[in-house]
């Protein structure tokens, strides 16, 4: 049945990703949703530029008999200059998109692209996140903080309107090509500075496989929280082993790797991410696998594969350090090859 979907965020890589899926299937007529023009082609996505923050979004959800709304439009993962307008967007911007559905008689599904640092970290924590899993140390500030109150704003919804379906999607860190974030800056750096002492097991998913997950969601009309992100985990050294990135130790929480974001293209990290990148954490997707039948196609390595194939190669590449070698080889092979010099002119062996 052919249904209005509106998406926002589709200035950014995974709402422009999404936005272009379901258009492109032909089942829906999409409309996709922004404060900035998209740089990326949206196929058949019909764009609307438009503040969520504005006062006639309600109209529009209306007049326009949106069906089917998908608030990829947070600022969770992306590397930003300012967190004061990070937390605007999305805190002011969900509350007001979720106030607009609640008097849109002709909502009947909502999404919300979330995060799985919603569950935080600390030593204490099980090795994998379930749904249900209630963190020793939720998120105090920052994106993940965020993303736990834009949570609510959406289950409060589900309370109000109980015919409307809604779906919370905690997708782990998005990683692979081209993927711009300030987890992926981090990793960019030439030398990269990590948890003194501590060895994270990582997990990410691919922005193709998430676009899977949304469209399966938006679809099926699958209500639920649900975990998604690949199956296998790497740790942070197998991570900069693939990239051919050296590494710093840096005692955690220090003021070093809090302020790095001043210094290294708006790489701003929290306490909170700093936990993360100490503790690690993994999801347990089990739920969204059997509900939905759904299993990412990119496992963890590949995505950081891909990642490391579209990054500027790190010190410790392995072609970089195999052309060293090969160099220092053709230097040195001369001199070890080259045949017994004569005695220079005048000069006799003591044999003589």
């Amino acid at each position: 049945m052919s249904r209005v979907v509106l998406v926002t965020g589709v200035s950014r890589d995974l709402g422009a990703r999404l936005a272009r899926s379901l258009a492109a299937h032909g089942q829906h007529e999409v409309i996709g949703v922004d404060l900035t023009p998209p740089k990326r082609d949206l196929g058949a996505v019909k764009f609307v530029r438009a503040d969520l923050r504005g006062p006639a979004l309600p109209s529009f959800l209306a007049r326009h008999g949106v069906h089917t709304v998908v608030h990829c439009g947070l600022l969770i993962e992306e590397a930003v200059a300012s967190p004061a307008a990070a937390k605007e967007s999305n805190i002011l911007g969900t509350m007001q998109l979720v106030a607009a559905c609640q008097q849109a008689p002709g909502v009947r599904h909502v999404v919300l692209r979330s995060s799985g640092w919603v569950y935080g970290a600390s030593p204490l924590d099980p090795a994998r996140f379930a749904e249900d899993t209630v963190p020793r140390r939720p998120p105090r500030m920052g994106p993940a903080k965020h993303a736990l109150e834009m949570e609510s704003f959406v289950l409060g919804l589900a309370q109000r309107r109980p015919e409307v379906a809604v779906t919370i999607l905690r997708l782990s860190s998005l990683l692979g090509g081209h993927v711009d974030s300030s987890l992926s800056r981090w990793l960019s750096l030439p030398v990269v500075p990590r948890p003194l002492g501590f060895n994270a097991r990582l997990q990410f998913l691919h922005p193709a496989d998430a676009v899977r997950a949304l469209q399966v969601v938006v679809e099926r009309e699958l209500p639920g929280t649900f975990n998604v992100a690949a199956e296998d985990a790497v740790t942070l050294t197998q991570v900069l082993r693939i990239l051919g990135r050296p590494a710093i130790g840096i005692a955690g929480n220090s003021p070093a790797l809090l302020a790095l974001g001043r210094r290294a293209k708006f790489i701003r990290f929290t306490s909170d991410q700093v936990r993360a990148m100490t503790w690690g954490g993994l999801l347990d997707t089990r739920r969204f696998e059997q509900v939905a039948d759904f299993a990412p196609v990119y496992s963890s390595r590949r995505a950081v594969e891909e990642f490391a194939a579209f990054t500027t190669p790190g010190m410790l590449d392995a072609e970089r350090i195999d052309r060293a070698i090969d160099q220092v080889r053709r230097v040195l092979s001369p001199a070890v090859q080259a045949p017994t010099m004569p005695w220079p002119r005048g000069v006799r062996g003591t044999h003589g």
